[in-house]
C-alpha cells in the first residue's frame, strides 16, 4: 500500500511539474511580440511630441489644432478663373454638372485667414453628401432644386449667400454671377453667427488614410501626364514635377492658378491625384441637372510619384463615408500631402488617360 502511495505521489509530482512547465512557456513566447508592438508604437508617438495630426493631409505640425474644416463651392468656368486661394484647400473635388462644366469644392483645415476667396457658387446636392463625410462646414451661394431640400430638412451646416449676406461681398472688376467672394473673417463669424459647433464631432470617424513618410508606388504604370476627361468641354489633366515631386494641375489648355498666391508658386499643385469612376444621370433635362451615383462601388486610380495604380471605392449610404482599397482589398494608403479627387462619369468619352 505504501508503494503503491509512493507512486501516485511521483506520477503527480510529475505531472504537476510538466503542467507548471507549460505555463511558464506561454508569457516566453508571447512577451517579445508586445514589447516591441509597444515600442514601436511609442516611438511613433515621441517623434510627433507636441504636434498635431492634420487627417485631410496626413501631415502633423505645432501649428495645426484639430477642428472641423469648411468645405466652399468654388466656380470652375473659364470666364471665372482665375479663383482665388484655392492653392490653401487641403483636398479639392471635382464633380461634373450641368452641360458638361465641372465645379470644384475645396476643403480647408485652415481659413480664418485667408483674405478672399472665390468666385463662391451654388451648391449640389452629391456635394453636400462628400462635404458631410468630412464633418465639414459648408460654404456656398444658392442651390439647385435638390440642394435646397436637403438644406432645409438640415442635411449639413451650412452659410449660404441667399441667406446670409454678410458672409459675402462682390468683386466689381468681375461680371456677376462670378463675383461673389468670401474671406476667412467672413466664415468665422458666420459660424458663430450660427452657432456652429466648429470641433469635430465625438463619433468622427477620418475619410482618407495616409504613409507615416513618402512611399513610392510598386507599379509599371507610369504617370507623367495625367489627363481627366469629364466631357468635351471639360478635359483638365495633371502633369507631374519630377523636382517638387507634386502634380501640377491644367485647365483649358494652361495652368491653374491662384491670383491670391505669390506669382512665383501659384500653380495649384497636389502630392495625390485619385480619379473615382462612377455615373452621371440628368434628372432635369430642362437644366441639364445631373444626379451622381455616390452610393455602390466601382473601380478608380491612385496617382503619385509620376506612377498609377488601379484602385476600388465603395459607400453603404449617402451618410456613410467613401472607402478605397488597393485592388486586393486592402486599404490604400496616401502620401501625406494635399489631394485632388476628380470623380468622372462613364459615358463615352469620359475617363483616364495617362502619358
Amino acid at each position: 500500500m505504501k508503494k503503491k502511495l509512493l507512486i501516485l505521489s511521483i506520477v503527480s509530482a510529475a505531472m504537476l511539474s510538466l503542467v507548471a512547465c507549460g505555463k511558464k512557456e506561454e508569457p516566453v513566447t508571447e512577451a517579445p511580440t508586445t514589447e516591441a508592438t509597444t515600442t514601436e508604437e511609442a516611438t511613433t508617438e515621441d517623434s510627433h511630441v507636441g504636434e498635431e495630426y492634420n487627417e485631410l493631409t496626413g501631415e502633423w505640425s505645432k501649428e495645426y489644432k484639430p477642428h472641423r474644416p469648411v468645405a466652399i463651392m468654388i466656380n470652375n468656368l473659364k470666364e471665372a478663373l482665375p479663383s482665388s486661394c484655392t492653392k490653401n484647400a487641403d483636398i479639392i473635388y471635382e464633380c461634373m454638372v450641368e452641360g458638361g462644366i465641372t465645379r470644384i469644392m475645396p476643403i480647408f483645415s485652415e481659413y480664418s485667414d485667408l483674405e478672399k476667396l472665390g468666385s463662391v457658387r451654388s451648391a449640389r446636392h452629391y456635394y453636400i453628401n462628400i462635404a458631410n463625410e468630412y464633418d465639414a462646414i459648408y460654404v456656398h451661394y444658392g442651390q439647385s432644386k435638390p440642394a435646397k431640400k436637403m438644406l432645409e430638412k438640415g442635411a449639413i451646416d451650412n452659410i449660404n449667400g441667399m441667406t446670409y449676406d454678410a458672409g459675402f461681398y462682390r468683386d466689381n472688376a468681375r461680371v456677376a454671377p462670378h463675383n461673389a467672394y468670401t474671406t476667412g473673417e467672413r466664415i468665422v463669424q458666420g459660424i458663430a453667427d450660427m452657432g456652429y459647433n466648429d470641433q469635430y464631432k465625438d463619433t468622427h470617424e477620418k475619410v482618407l488614410s495616409f504613409n507615416e513618410e513618402d512611399t513610392d508606388l510598386e507599379s509599371t504604370q507610369d504617370a507623367n501626364t495625367v489627363h481627366v476627361n469629364f466631357s468635351s468641354y471639360s478635359q483638365p489633366y495633371f502633369i507631374y514635377n519630377a523636382e517638387t515631386k507634386l502634380y501640377d494641375r491644367y485647365e483649358y489648355g494652361a495652368p491653374q492658378v491662384d491670383n491670391m498666391a505669390d506669382e512665383n508658386d501659384n500653380i495649384l499643385n497636389f502630392k495625390n491625384i485619385i480619379v473615382q469612376q462612377s455615373a452621371y444621370e440628368c434628372i432635369n433635362p430642362k437644366n441639364d441637372l445631373q444626379e451622381l451615383t455616390q452610393v455602390g462601388e466601382g473601380t478608380g486610380y491612385y496617382i503619385t510619384n509620376g506612377k498609377a495604380i488601379p484602385i476600388k471605392w465603395s459607400k453603404s449610404s449617402k451618410k456613410s463615408k467613401t472607402k478605397y482599397t488597393t485592388e486586393d482589398g486592402q486599404e490604400l494608403l496616401l502620401n501625406p500631402g494635399k489631394t485632388w479627387i476628380s470623380i468622372i462619369g462613364n459615358a463615352e468619352g469620359c475617363g483616364v488617360v495617362f502619358e
